[in-house]
């Protein structure tokens, strides 16, 4: 992407986001390795797979947040489940929802061992998992071959029956370098269409991105660059307004990058000054997916809600550039499920 005037636009699931606003003065960004990966996989993100030791504690959480329509399926067995290499019946205790075209599976791990179970002795709670879907079971079989020539180990695979027909799904162990998360790719017959609605409390309908915490924001970059997803594209040096940190005058500085591939957009931050909620993040978890992010319209709106419902701001902060304005809120919402959550609004001066 090449960006030659005004401010760099997103349009995410039918919002926009004006990313330039984020920078004092706008500089042309340095050309970047467009993806190789097949985007009518990797365009979107399907799934987010989030691993929690307490899933009715966690989920009842977020529903009070403003998730609705969480179906809780109670203790599941899996019998047809390969964990690296071996069969492995499973136990897990299962809920799933849907944040607009994106469904939402919290796993409890009860029996056996897994990838869930791997995830949660090394990082805690969190989101172990973004799910990308696949047209067929051959197509799934052509990307597996595609990511094992690129050195990354299937760490887990098995069936499951859908409403309309067998689905299939696998895991790829990224590893260190790929900020402990695993990619799913699956092939299910019930696989939300792009676009489709939620009905959740606003503004919990539309995730406008995903955001990952690194201690080497180039060194991470590069790993995923290499797999075929492209270069990171950097956005900075940022100038924040009055930033904020647990009630007090904050002090935090990061590198900050994006991916963009159609309607996924992942954000990649390192800390550099701190403390920080992303400082709290890599000493608690490590590595990984630290915050999911939404839009709104009035942030003072948006801040009484959740002050409403008792959640507290533990990160904050605007900017003031001359493409644009905007605010951001992180909620403490940390402790319940290993996930922060982001509110951001922005206005360009010449929309």
């Amino acid at each position: 992407m090449k960006q030659t005037s005004g401010p760099l636009v997103l349009v995410v699931g039918g919002l926009t986001v004006v990313l330039a606003s984020l920078l004092p003065s706008w500089a042309e960004p340095a050309e970047v390795a467009k993806p190789t990966v097949d985007l009518a996989v990797f365009g979107r993100v399907a799934q987010v797979g989030w691993v929690v030791k307490d899933l009715d504690s966690v989920v009842g959480y977020w529903e009070m947040l403003g998730l609705k329509n969480i179906h809780r399926g109670g203790v599941v067995e899996l019998k047809d489940v390969i964990y690296r290499g071996r069969k492995t019946p499973l136990s897990l205790k299962l809920a799933v929802g849907q944040i607009g075209d994106v469904k939402v599976e919290w796993i409890q791990p009860v029996k056996g061992k897994s990838i869930f179970d791997e995830f949660l002795s090394k990082h805690g709670d969190g989101i172990y998992s973004l799910g990308f879907a696949v047209s067929s079971p051959e197509k799934l079989h052509e990307e597996l071959r595609y990511f094992k020539s690129k050195g990354v180990t299937l760490v887990q695979q098995g069936t499951g029956q859908a409403a309309t027909g067998q689905s299939h799904y696998a895991f790829l162990d990224l590893g260190p370098q790929g900020a402990g998360l695993a990619l799913e790719i699956s092939y299910n017959p019930d696989v939300l269409p792009a676009g489709a609605k939620s009905e959740n409390e606003y503004p919990l309908n539309q995730l406008t991105h995903f955001a990952m915490v690194a201690r080497d924001l180039n060194k991470m970059g590069s790993f995923y660059e290499r797999l075929g997803f492209g270069g990171v594209e950097p956005i900075g040096p940022i100038t924040l307004k009055q930033p904020t940190y647990r009630d007090q005058p904050g002090k935090y500085d990061f590198k900050l990058g994006w991916w963009h591939w159609q309607r996924t957009s992942i954000e990649l931050i390192e800390p550099t000054a701190g403390p920080s909620i992303y400082d709290e993040h890599l000493k608690e978890h490590g590595e990984g997916l630290q915050h999911i992010g939404f839009t709104v319209s009035d942030m003072d709106a948006a801040l009484e809600r959740m002050k409403g419902k008792g959640v507290a701001v533990a990160q904050g902060g605007g900017w003031d550039a001359p493409a644009g304005i905007g605010r951001f809120a992180y909620f403490d919402t940390e402790e319940h499920g290993g996930i922060t959550l982001e509110f951001v609004w922005s206005k360009p001066r010449n929309p």
